[in-house]
């Protein structure tokens, strides 16, 4: 009886673990859409952008964010791997960090040739002017929601 009791108590406790898990996904999954749908409406304010241009440069938006949502992912797993082994009480030769190093800056030349085969792309589609608005509007708003971050940051810290 008492180990279908003990049983029972660590079945709930991982199913209700389970479940806050999964919520705290739905939630950060929601508000990553949220972000996404905050950035096209800041991008096509700034970028005024007709119809035809409109339906012209969003899908090439969204390849270019994948690629680069795709780049960004393989850089962070090699960091995390590279770390990790720190963590593991592993020490790095110099070598390694060099090697370390020159892996990230090969992501980092990756992400402009996909940067420059993308605005050949957009100069299909719309004007250098509106590639120029477009690049202006991304650096904006980056900027504004890391200072949203920031002061909400901020507020936390002050409770």
């Amino acid at each position: 009886m008492k180990r279908k009791l003990i049983f029972l108590l660590l079945f709930g406790f991982i199913n209700s673990n389970l479940f806050l898990f999964a919520q705290h996904n739905e939630r950060r999954r929601a508000e990553f859409e949220e972000f996404k749908q905050k950035r096209v409406e800041f991008i096509t304010k700034a970028m005024d952008l007709n119809a035809d241009e409109d339906k012209a440069f969003w899908p090439l938006y969204n390849e270019l964010q994948d690629k680069k949502f795709e780049l960004n992912q393989q850089f962070r797993k090699a960091l995390n791997e590279f770390r990790g082994s720190e963590k593991d009480r592993k020490k790095h030769t110099e070598a390694e960090y060099k090697d370390f190093i020159n892996q990230s800056i090969q992501f980092r030349e990756k992400e402009i040739q996909i940067d420059e085969e993308y605005i050949a792309k957009f100069a299909s589609v719309i004007s250098y002017e509106k590639i120029f608005r477009y690049q202006q509007a991304e650096q904006q708003f980056a900027r504004q929601m890391l200072n949203q971050r920031g002061e909400r940051g901020n507020t936390d810290n002050n409770k």
